[in-house]
């Protein structure tokens, strides 16, 4: 093994059952896929009027295979094999990038839904078509969409253009209702022609790894390499200098992630052979095949809790031991050769305080160059993507945001820093002669204005002609989408564009790729062309699905090729745009330092300080288009916030079985050992007067509570439903949004399993009393959660006697402003849930260091959440490092002011004893506020006199 614990196994096979030995009786052979022909017809494209767009689709020659409807609702629907009855209709519909509405604006936009038929068709290229609508008749020659041209009528209204024409690889599920989810696929075209898809497959509660191949008359039958009941994260596939087709998976081992391989020699699939063994996740996983055929193997591992791009070359049948190329704080690597057997690798890094994109090559004798930093500016810059076309010119792909992503963004602090999600746009950049370029059009050209604000994950292949093509994932609606970024009911689908001369491809949709925002997508090349396999979620729009709208996740498959050979591309001078971002946490790394480092020694037990956001939101929740992918999740609290724990709280983890899967697997896949250690947990969704928990497990597996009519209405308490749950699973649970719609009058409680509230939100606002500091009032409040509920401030709960600590988290869109700061033992799951359960915890919008204890006459000590009983009034320490000057500390005592102090200093501490202590219990807390507006609130400590 290297010093990395990385290194390859190159004969070793895994201890559990070896499903490969049973092969089916006769597998097809391989051939290569059949090319075959489609167009979308595009109806309502000018938003202008609802109309009778229903018809039929005739040819010349040929037939037409396969009608595949596009945003049917209503009473749209296919008739025959050729015809459609199809309505332009008003929906809760907002294209990109519409004008957002404010958070004020009552109700949803209502717009006419653009909807289309997708024809396949058998037919040759000379044919005519004719469309006869309810409108008007309308004719056309299929050689007239070459070149990705397209046909308008209707003065735009109808448009016409050849797309893919999709081939669905994964099989039919065996009921409406059943759920088998696949997903990640990875594509190879093997030398003989035929392509190779792999892919993991969701069933009965785990993955498992499925391939298929090309075969004559269509596709063989896919065929596992698991079995079921694995944790499985992404494959890869390809082909060896022998022939020999090689699919690799990320397989979880207890807590770790390891790379699995099993080849096929044309007979039989082998064993499985274990890659890596490390002791972090190893994952994004790329295999490549040089000139020479052999294959290379590039992943991000971990060491000493920082990722690193590590490779490994197949030579013959052995692997070569893991090295380590990147440097620290790498993700998803992309890889490519060129025709003088050199390599290139490609990835993003954090190592300069926001995502940039980075590359190395070996040369084809293995030696490997200089690190090359691409990208320089403070610009989020990620998801690299490279191919090299004929001319052996490196192109190099990636999407970018504004800078400061992650940064501050809280609901009354808009302008410094960059939400998660607030846009998305592609930049290429080319190597050739020693300098760099870039293509002469901006690829946004290629796309409708509408689709132009969220466009994402290039990927880039050269075909056989040397013509660059890229596929794009655009998010092409929502339901709503606000000047705040925060969207409801987001629909992403991909697109097909190629460069040819000095001009992008106007895009073509792929038709049947409904995904996420990280949807999975891969590309190869083909003669004059490319292949494409990709995730189809099957997503329809909220008014066409009804409630809940579940996602059944295929895997697609198809082709485009290009009529002619490409002119020469035409390139400018490579410009990366200035950021100017605005200054913020310039100290942030050393504040965070302090924060990790501090210790605290009470009742025989050293405690330090964890750092955690437990209300955010994915692309899950269905008000959650604005706030990005889980791997968006995971690079913010990982990387931009440098958190130490979390969970992802989407609502009610989700509208399915597998949204829940695929969650509860990212937090044990981005479980980092000796940094960031996620929780598992969700958001339980009940309106006022019950209210909106998040909950929190240490140990996977909880499944989602329902939620029934009755608790929705508030005729049953949350309490009599949730607490045993938690109970049961020894989960704890804390309401958040307080003094709104969406939060709760404290019409229960149980401190063994909720024992702290949100009384910070970054998106909305403090949630201790009504017209505190950044705190709304009957007179002033922002609907951001629906109506003012004032029963909810904090200050109403501890009034009831109840034992409720704080903490402070973000929910939609806000980051960087809500931290939860734990005092724990150690960094294991369970020491935190615990912890968090004792309530010592608080809530702060900064890397606030708050210490805050009680000692009695004989030296014993208490800290924050702790509750005492006590004779005489105990003296209380209050000690505060800040991370700007400390404007003020002050204590606060059932609901008063007692002590306040003006350090006007980094740092505070002081002693504090109540002389006006009376017989009974009382609460106190301290809140610290800065110069600069940064806040903090300790959990309470309550006393019980007794007056003796």
């Amino acid at each position: 093994m290297t010093k990395w614990a990385l290194g390859i196994l190159a004969l070793g096979t895994l201890a559990f059952f070896v499903h490969s030995q049973q092969q089916p009786a006769a597998r097809p052979s391989a051939t290569a896929p059949a090319a075959r022909t489609a167009v979308r017809i595009t109806f309502g494209e000018r938003q202008e009027r609802e109309t009778d767009y229903s018809g039929t689709l005739a040819l010349s020659d040929g037939r037409v295979a396969e009608l595949i409807p596009w945003r049917f609702f209503g009473q749209d629907q296919l008739q025959g094999a050729s015809g459609w009855k199809l309505f332009t209709r008003r929906g809760n519909f907002e294209n990109q990038p519409d004008k957002p509405q404010p958070i004020s604006t009552p109700g949803q936009t209502q717009n006419i839904v653009p909807k289309g038929i997708t024809a396949v068709l058998e037919v040759s290229a000379a044919a005519n078509v004719t469309l006869q609508t309810a409108r008007a008749t309308y004719t056309f020659r299929l050689d007239e969409l070459r070149g990705n041209r397209v046909l308008a009528y209707e003065g735009g209204d109808v448009t016409v253009q050849a797309v893919v024409a999709p081939t669905r690889i994964s099989p039919a599920r065996p009921g409406p209702n059943a759920v088998a989810e696949h997903d990640y696929p990875s594509l190879a075209m093997a030398r003989d022609g035929s392509a190779w898809i792999a892919w993991q497959l969701y069933q009965d509660g785990g993955d498992r790894v499925m391939v298929a191949h090309s075969a004559a008359g269509g596709w063989s039958a896919p065929e596992a390499l698991t079995p079921g009941g694995q944790d499985i994260f992404r494959t890869a596939i390809d082909e060896d200098s022998r022939g020999r087709v090689w699919v690799v998976w990320s397989q979880r081992e207890g807590e770790v992630w390891n790379l699995t391989a099993r080849t096929y020699d044309g007979r039989a699939w082998g064993a499985p052979r274990k890659l890596t063994n490390g002791n972090g996740p190893n994952v994004f996983h790329k295999l490549v095949r040089d000139r020479a055929g052999n294959l290379h193997l590039v992943w991000v591992g971990h060491q000493n809790a920082e990722s690193h791009v590590m490779w490994s070359k197949l030579t013959g049948d052995v692997w070569s031991a893991a090295q380590e190329i990147s440097g620290a704080s790498a993700w998803m690597p992309d890889a490519a050769t060129d025709s003088q057997g050199n390599l290139y690798v490609a990835w993003d890094s954090y190592r300069t305080g926001n995502y940039d994109i980075f590359l190395r090559r070996a040369g084809a004798d293995g030696t490997w160059g200089p690190i090359q930093q691409i990208t320089k500016s403070q610009r989020f810059q990620a998801h690299a993507s490279l191919a090299v076309d004929n001319a052996d010119r490196l192109w190099l792909a990636w999407d970018e945001s504004a800078a400061n992503w992650g940064k501050d963004w809280s609901r009354d602090d808009t302008w410094r820093g960059t939400t998660l999600y607030s846009d998305r746009r592609p930049r290429i950049a080319v190597f050739a002669d020693g300098k760099w370029s870039q293509p002469a059009a901006d690829p946004m050209a290629a796309l409708p204005e509408r689709y132009r604000r969220y466009v994402e994950l290039p990927k880039l292949v050269a075909d056989g002609a040397g013509r660059i093509w890229m596929m794009l994932e655009l998010r092409i609606s929502t339901a709503q989408n606000r000047t705040d970024f925060w969207a409801n009911n987001g629909r992403w689908e991909n697109f097909v564009t190629a460069y040819e001369g000095g001009q992008w491809r106007a895009v073509a949709p792929l038709p049947l790729s409904s995904t996420r925002p990280d949807g999975p997508m891969a590309l190869a090349a083909a003669p004059n062309g490319i292949w494409a396999a990709w995730t189809n979620d099957n997503r329809q729009l909220p008014f066409a699905a009804g409630q809940p709208n579940r996602r059944h996740n295929d895997v697609e498959f198809g082709g485009m090729t290009a009529e002619a050979a490409p002119p020469a591309p035409q390139f400018e001078a490579f410009i990366e745009a200035p950021a100017n971002p605005a200054s913020i946490h310039q100290h942030e790394v050393a504040d965070v330092k302090r924060m990790r480092e501090y210790r605290v020694q009470t009742g025989g037990t050293e405690l330090r300080i964890l750092r955690g956001d437990f209300h955010r939101h994915t692309e899950i929740s269905p008000d959650g288009a604005g706030d990005g992918s889980l791997e968006d999740y995971f690079r913010y609290m990982i990387d931009a916030a440098m958190m130490d724990t979390g969970i992802v709280s989407d609502h009610n983890a989700g509208p399915d079985e597998y949204t829940w899967w695929r969650t509860e697997k990212a937090h044990d896949l981005f479980r980092i050992p000796g940094g960031y250690t996620p929780l598992f947990g969700y958001e339980r969704s009940v309106p006022y007067p019950n209210g909106h928990r998040n909950v929190v497990f240490a140990e996977r597996g909880v499944k989602v509570l329902p939620i029934s009519p009755q608790e929705n209405q508030g005729t049953v308490n949350s309490g009599s439903v949730l607490y045993p749950y938690l109970k049961q699973n020894r989960g704890i649970c804390m309401l958040h949004s307080l003094a709104t719609d969406q939060g709760s009058d404290y019409r229960d409680n149980d401190p063994e399993v909720e024992p702290l509230v949100e009384i910070y939100q970054g998106y909305h606002a403090n949630y201790e009393y009504e017209g505190a500091p950044r705190a709304e009032a009957a007179d002033y409040y922002v609907t951001t959660h629906g109506p003012y509920r004032p029963a909810g401030f904090y200050w109403n709960a501890l009034a009831k006697g109840y034992k409720l600590g704080t903490e402070s988290s973000s929910d939609h869109i806000a980051t960087h402003t809500s931290y939860t700061m734990i005092y724990t033992p150690s960094s294991a799951r369970r020491d935190l849930v615990e912890s968090m359960r004792k309530r010592h915890a608080y809530g702060a919008t900064d890397n606030i260091v708050v210490d805050f204890r009680a000692r009695d006459r004989q030296g014993k000590e208490w800290i924050m959440g702790d509750s005492l009983d006590a004779a005489v009034a105990p003296v209380l320490h209050v000690k505060v490092l800040g991370t700007a000057p400390i404007a003020s500390v002050e204590i606060i005592k059932d609901g008063k002011f007692v002590y306040k102090t003006e350090p006007k200093a980094d740092a505070a501490e002081f002693d504090y004893t109540d002389n006006a202590a009376a017989k009974g219990q009382s609460w106190y807390y301290i809140r610290v506020m800065q110069v600069d507006r940064n806040m903090a609130w300790s959990s309470p400590i309550w006393v019980a006199y007794s007056g003796q």
